[in-house]
C-alpha cells in the first residue's frame, strides 16, 4: 500500500552538510584515522574536505580508502554518510557518497553529562533581568539542561541563561524556565529559546561531547 494511501510521509533525507560546515572525518575505525575537515564543495554525489590538521605522515595523494564515514550535526540527529575516500593532497580529501545516508538518533533528546559553567538570571512579571547567579551545569541536551543551582530559584521561575560551551568563544545565551527541582537541589531548566546561532552550536558541542564518549568507549574494549 503507497504512502498516499495510508496517509503516511515518509521521513524526509537527511540533509547534506553545509559549505563550510565542519564534519568528522573517519577513514578507520582507529582514533589517529579520525580528522575534523571542513566541506569545501559539495553535489549529491562527492564531497571535497580540506582537514584541520594537516596529516603529512598518514595520509599519501593517491591514497584510496575503501571504508570512509563522514559525520555531522543535523537537526534531525547525527547523520553519518559512507562512501569511499581519495586523498587529493596531505590535507584535502574527495569524499565519494556511495553508501546509507543515517540519522543515528535526534540531538534535541540527546543528554551528555557535561560541566560547564554557567550563568542564570530570573527574569520578573514585568520581563525585568535580575543579577546574575554562577553555578555549574551537570548535564546538558538540545532542549533543556541540569544546573547546579542556585536555591533561590523555584519552579516555575522564568530565566535568562549563558553556558560558556567552548574556550575562547561567547557564550551560548537563551530564555527558559525552571522545570522542576531535584531532591539533590539541582534545578533542570526547560530551554524555550536560543539566540542567534545558539542551537546550532549546542547540537555541535553536544554532538563533539558524544564523539569523545565513543572513542573512550571503543579504547576500553580494546
Amino acid at each position: 500500500m503507497s504512502a498516499s494511501r495510508t496517509g503516511v510521509r515518509p521521513a524526509p533525507a537527511p540533509p547534506l552538510p553545509a559549505l563550510r560546515q565542519e564534519v568528522v572525518l573517519a577513514l578507520s575505525e582507529l582514533e589517529r584515522d579520525h580528522y575534523r575537515a571542513r566541506v569545501t564543495r559539495l553535489s549529491t554525489e562527492e564531497i571535497l574536505l580540506v582537514l584541520m590538521l594537516e596529516a603529512r605522515d598518514r595520509l599519501q595523494p593517491g591514497d584510496v580508502i575503501a571504508a570512509t564515514t563522514v559525520e555531522y550535526p543535523a537537526p534531525r540527529g547525527l547523520v553519518r554518510l559512507e562512501g569511499r575516500g581519495t586523498v587529493v593532497t596531505h590535507d584535502l580529501i574527495r569524499f565519494h557518497l556511495e553508501g546509507a545516508v543515517d540519522v543515528l538518533q535526534r540531538r534535541d533528546f540527546v543528554r551528555v553529562q557535561v560541566v560547564r559553567p554557567l550563568a542564570l538570571a530570573r527574569i520578573a512579571a514585568d520581563g525585568t533581568v535580575g543579577a546574575w547567579i554562577d553555578t555549574l551545569t551537570a548535564n546538558l541536551s538540545g532542549n533543556g539542561l541540569l544546573a547546579a543551582g542556585p536555591d533561590t530559584l523555584s519552579a516555575g521561575d522564568a530565566v535568562r541563561f549563558r553556558i560558556h560551551v567552548t574556550e575562547g568563544q561567547p557564550p551560548i545565551e537563551g530564555r527558559g524556565h525552571v522545570a522542576r527541582l531535584t531532591d539533590e537541589g539541582q534545578r533542570a531548566i526547560a530551554i524555550e529559546e536560543l539566540d542567534g546561532d545558539g542551537h546550532q552550536r549546542m547540537i555541535r558541542f553536544i554532538f563533539e561531547c558524544e564523539r569523545i564518549a565513543r572513542q573512550r568507549t571503543r579504547d576500553g574494549e580494546l
